[in-house]
């Protein structure tokens, strides 16, 4: 049955390409680092957001950051004239989090003497600088944000419910989204735990719904402030309610949020224990690993389309049900930071217009990072040429999944892509890769990954 489903989808698929096309861009894993040189970051500190430009113009016009580093100013500005020129014919954006450079707080603290309220003052400036240079770099476009582990100023995973950091950051989100697109509990939602719904600025009855899934992360920590469970809960719980409203009213719903669904394939490859089970990790913690893809799967028909990114790598998710028939896809959107090694990339997906249902992607790279050149941003491949299965969709998601499950120039080329043009992804260990694509549940990997 779940190949008849398949086969079914693809077709399905196939006729959406005749209907009338609308293209975004999707960004990802920024990492900017205004500390880069130290100096800068005292002088930023100094300074008020709004001429934040100003001061990091000479910085921009220096050397990139090299692979292994965080993004500077020089790559950032790159990086945003890129998507400003590549985008200039799109709709909107999607920026799935990670707008704060790895170890910010030390960063932030080596850079101004410890001075914990100009710490924290930069933790919340950057995120608002990067924002409103995305904004500044798709005039008049919307542009819909979620927040990503780093985005704190308290640490990693670290997020307080109900604090400073989201109160003070709430107005660059609704002005990115629309304050006319935002739904009305917005101010409710953000304040509680950084989530939020805004009406699609294209698609009737659609929904676009931002997670802060970091408080669902198994590294989630309640250092700064009490309360993460509950709001971890409470945005289940509203997400459920909100999924359900959609269905019965026969509307859709975008999903963004940052880290993806399933399981840490890299982390499992490095992981250490008595057993191949005991080495699995999931992304996720339970109940809310469970009760997020529980939700996703009751509602196949109506998330139409998933976004996220965290692993700075080009890669997928898969979501089946009961029989195994593809009922959803995340994309996982490669990172402008090149610190794991990748080369900075973004993405540019076309949609149909009428449904609202993703059809296809360019994903666009640097090519020359560490050159003195200026800097070469190309397409590097589009989903539908490369690989020939038709359409971007589940469908389309589980077939190539399967294909890679061999060895053959179609894993060869997926292992490239996935390191977005610079080396690719290592066959040591490949196949905790392969398993978390199409396997989200930890049973379900387990058993691919370890067998039995």
């Amino acid at each position: 049955m779940a190949a008849a489903v398949l086969v079914s989808l693809l077709a399905l698929a196939s006729r959406a390409r005749a209907e009338p096309a609308g293209t975004f861009a999707l960004v990802s894993d920024v990492h900017f680092n205004p500390f880069d040189p130290p100096s800068l970051g005292a002088e930023l500190a100094s300074a008020d957001v709004a001429d934040w430009p100003a001061r990091l113009a000479t910085a921009a016009s220096g050397a990139r950051s090299p692979h292994g580093a965080d993004t500077n100013a020089a790559l950032l500005a790159s990086a945003l004239d890129a998507i400003g020129s590549a985008a200039a014919g799109t709709d909107f954006a999607i920026v799935t989090g990670d707008f704060l450079a790895h170890a910010f707080e030390k960063k932030a603290g080596d850079a101004l003497r410890g001075d914990a309220a100009a710490v924290s003052d930069m933790a919340i400036g950057t995120p608002l600088y990067v924002a409103g240079a995305v904004g500044a770099a798709l005039p008049g476009k919307p542009a819909f944000a979620s927040f990503g582990n780093t985005d704190s100023d308290c640490g990693d995973y670290d997020i307080v419910p109900a604090g400073a950091y989201l109160a003070a950051t709430k107005e660059s989100v609704r002005r990115l989204a629309g304050p006319d697109r935002v739904a009305a509990d917005f101010d409710a939602t953000w304040d509680a735990g950084g989530y939020y719904a805004a009406r699609h600025p294209t698609v009737p009855d659609t929904l676009i719904v931002s997670l802060n899934d970091v408080l669902w992360s198994v590294d989630y920590r309640d250092a700064c402030g009490p309360g993460g469970e509950a709001a971890a809960a409470a945005m289940l719980d509203w997400l459920r309610a909100l999924l359900a409203r959609q269905k019965a009213a026969g509307g859709h719903v975008w999903m963004i949020h940052h880290i993806p669904w399933g399981i840490d394939p890299y982390s499992t490859d490095r992981a250490r224990g008595a057993t191949c089970a005991a080495r699995v990790v999931p992304f996720m913690r339970e109940p809310f690993a469970s009760g997020f893809l529980d939700a996703l799967r009751d509602n196949a028909g109506v998330v139409t389309a998933s976004f996220s990114g965290h692993v700075h790598f080009d890669d997928y998710r898969l979501l089946a049900d009961a029989s195994g028939a593809p009922v959803g896809a995340d994309k996982i959107v490669p990172a402008i930071s090149p610190i794991f090694g990748q080369n900075p990339g973004f993405q540019i997906f076309d949609y149909d217009a009428a449904t609202g249902v993703p059809t296809d992607f360019t994903t666009w790279y640097l090519a020359n990072l560490e050159d003195s050149a200026p800097a070469d941003w190309r397409p590097e491949y589009r989903f539908g040429e490369t690989y020939r299965l038709g359409p971007y969709s589940p469908a389309s998601v589980a077939a190539l999944s399967a294909t890679i499950a061999v060895p053959g120039p179609v894993r060869d080329t997926f292992r490239r892509l996935y390191n977005v043009g610079h080396g690719a992804l290592s066959p040591v260990g490949l196949p905790a890769w392969l398993c978390a694509i199409r396997e989200p549940d930890p049973a379900a990997f387990t058993r691919c990954y370890c067998g039995g």
